[in-house]
């Protein structure tokens, strides 16, 4: 991990995603499913009681500090419990046993980043530094998020919004074609390096496409406040893009120094939420 997100900084970043995405369940149940209810209810007031518990430590504070060992024996339990919780809603929803307004695909996304949270736990439980994802599997995670959100977002407008669909699905044709040709190059990696001149230049081509659809979906967030678009959404749904793609751009920095200045002034909180 090359230090731009601090430790302090990935527990704050992961603890409001996931508190996020237990909302998400919450919300996206129906009124009959009053146990899967509770309990998305129950994990957000855990994350909310992790979190003021994190507010209360340095920030400064390194990962191999005690205190920052000590919290990461507290999360991880919650973290590790919560992954289950949505993988059993996905097998339900599979199988269509629930009454939950969210596909398998939205789920297969959230878990790979609880997921991800929970690597990044496993060092921070014995004080390790974390061993960063190469570029191929950066862009595994986070290209797969991102397209997730731009068809969300086609998909939460009104059918009126004809704009709205038709960008969408010009994005979501970009990040198609990012995916496609992540995987070939994990292909290439086989017999040659990390970081070679055409993966550098697929890091710089996704953060460029990341950053410009950044300030799109700012661009309707600010007609969503304005009441100015159709849609059938919540401001915390909308709003829950920006942190993942700060986060992003942050790690995708590190291996195209072109998106320094953007990765500096970007913020891992939500606007309206933070």
């Amino acid at each position: 991990m090359a230090g731009t997100i601090s430790v302090w900084e990935e527990h704050l970043f992961w603890l409001e995603i996931l508190q996020d995405h237990a909302i998400f369940v919450r919300d996206h149940l129906s009124v009959e499913e009053r146990n899967a209810i509770s309990t998305a209810e129950g994990f957000n007031q855990s994350f909310q009681s992790l979190l003021t518990r994190l507010k209360q430590l340095n920030p400064s504070l390194s990962y191999s500090s005690g205190e920052m060992v000590s919290f990461a024996q507290q999360a991880y339990p919650t973290v590790y419990e919560y992954f289950r919780y949505e993988g059993h809603l996905q097998n339900l929803r599979i199988k269509n046993d629930i009454n939950l307004n969210l596909s398998p695909t939205y789920l297969n996304g959230t878990l790979n980043e609880n997921q991800e949270y929970l690597r990044l736990l496993s060092y921070f439980l014995k004080a390790e530094q974390p061993v960063s994802l190469s570029l191929d599997q950066l862009l595994d995670l986070w290209l797969e998020d991102q397209l997730g959100h731009i068809i969300l977002l086609r998909n939460l407008a009104d059918p009126i919004e004809l704009t709205v669909e038709r960008q969408s699905d010009l994005y979501a044709q970009r990040f198609q074609m990012f995916i496609l040709q992540n995987h070939h190059v994990k292909g290439f990696l086989r017999f040659t390096e990390q970081g070679f001149p055409r993966q550098k230049e697929l890091a710089l081509e996704v953060g460029r496409t990341v950053i410009e659809m950044n300030q799109y979906i700012r661009s309707i967030v600010e007609k969503y406040m304005g009441k100015r678009v159709l849609n059938k959404t919540a401001l915390r749904f909308l709003e829950h893009h920006f942190p993942e793609t700060c986060y992003f751009i942050k790690k995708l920095a590190e291996f195209a120094p072109e998106l320094q200045s953007e990765s500096v002034h970007c913020s891992l909180r939500k606007p309206s939420f933070g």
